[in-house]
């Protein structure tokens, strides 16, 4: 399905194959450490993405090169889209053995058949050429690591996310919770984290200025501060609680004297913290039972990754991705993580119909009430998976029940 989109649709490039096709040519033209010193021919932009899609896009050319003079930029921006075409069919394999952790091999079915076909990724790979799934597909692997307890691995797996696109560094915190709470705190469990930022190093240094490292990672953060500097809107059709409380504006004005900008990120932090302490609760409550801790990581996940879009400024519609690469598993933790699963992609997929489909193509006038009532739905389903995270555990309670009824009075 997908291939036959990428072919469908070689000839007719949105804006961002367009970008990422004049991105190639500054490579092939000027090398990776010119890369970044070059502005694109369709935005005039400066490459605005993390070294992690740099590698991809050197992989992509390089292949693209070897065309010789049959390569067109029809065909190189059909190449482009592979790697996160290959990205989605990597994701089904992985929802797929998170999935067997929990039922058997015909029930574990539904995980990769949802993440096949639910239409939350595809269109943003297949059709648009986004990069996202690529993240978000490191970044469900660092999940699964994280419940097989492979934690050095599992840090591997979110470095590689955060090099492709920053937003999943928000589960920093419940990473390092689970495995300080699962292992305790050592020098050993420093080695993940280090070797996260080793791998940023050796990933930014084909493209940096200079290999000494302090340079080095300050030209990478320089990296990340540009891509978030394109815009300060509150919100780039995102449909959260900015688009709920009013239009779109500048994310520097102040409240209280105090940016929208850092109340965003000021409500992200209290809401990591606070979903990192209750998910530590659940992991001892439930620490007899692998099935139910394991999906209590998954709804921390899910809430801190849903929660950043809710609430963080200059969010783009399709950032709710890196929520929605989750649904599969959300599928097996009960009714309402399912109901929150569908209504979550539904929200999505309207959005897209309809931003993209028909106020983008002028097909109809903007409608107000429809981004404010989608706003509404999404965070009537985040405060859902909210009450799921912080609500005793059924099993927890049911064995403090047996117990206190053995206990002698």
């Amino acid at each position: 399905m997908r291939v036959a989109l990428v072919i469908a649709l070689a000839h007719r490039p949105t804006h961002d194959t367009r970008v990422f096709t004049s991105w190639a040519h500054l490579l092939l033209t000027y090398g990776s450490h010119g890369l970044y010193a070059h502005v694109d021919t369709v935005d005039h932009y400066p490459v605005n993405y993390p070294p992690g899609y740099a590698l991809l896009l050197g992989a992509v050319t390089t292949v693209f090169g070897r065309l010789g003079t049959h390569g067109s930029d029809a065909v190189l921006g059909s190449l482009l889209k592979i790697p996160a075409v290959v990205a989605d069919l990597a994701l089904c394999g992985v929802v797929y053995a998170v999935a067997r952790r929990w039922v058997d091999a015909r029930q574990a079915l539904v995980a990769p058949i949802l993440a096949a076909f639910a239409p939350f990724t595809w269109p943003i790979s297949a059709m648009w050429g986004q990069v996202d799934s690529i993240c978000a597909t490191f970044m469900v692997s660092a999940f699964a690591l994280c419940v097989s307890r492979r934690y050095t691995f599992a840090w591997l797996a979110l470095a590689c996310a955060v090099l492709v696109k920053p937003l999943p560094i928000v589960l920093v915190p419940l990473l390092a919770g689970a495995q300080i709470r699962e292992r305790g705190f050592s020098l050993r469990s420093l080695a993940g984290p280090l070797a996260g930022i080793a791998l940023a190093y050796f990933a930014a240094l084909p493209f940096a200025p200079t290999a000494a490292p302090a340079q080095t990672f300050r030209w990478l953060a320089q990296q990340y501060a540009s891509g978030q500097s394109l815009t300060d809107a509150t919100s780039v059709n995102a449909y959260n609680v900015w688009t709920l409380v009013g239009g779109p504006v500048r994310d520097g004005t102040l409240l209280f004297g105090i940016t929208l900008h850092t109340w965003g990120w000021l409500a992200v932090g209290i809401l990591t913290g606070a979903a990192t302490i209750a998910l530590g609760k659940r992991m001892i409550l439930t620490a007899s039972n692998s099935v139910v801790r394991e999906q209590a990581v998954l709804r921390a996940w899910f809430v801190v990754l849903d929660g950043t879009f809710m609430f963080s400024t200059r969010m783009h519609e399709r950032y709710v991705l890196f929520a929605l690469a989750l649904t599969p598993l959300l599928w097996y933790c009960g009714r309402l993580e399912r109901a929150v699963a569908v209504v979550t992609v539904a929200t999505f997929v309207t959005c897209v119909v309809v931003v993209v489909g028909l106020y983008e193509h002028h097909v109809t006038r903007e409608i107000a009430a429809i981004p404010h009532l989608l706003a509404f739905v999404n965070l009537l389903a985040f405060a859902a998976m909210v009450l799921t995270l912080f609500r005793t555990p059924a099993a927890s309670r049911a064995e403090r029940q047996s117990a206190s009824r053995k206990s002698p009075k």
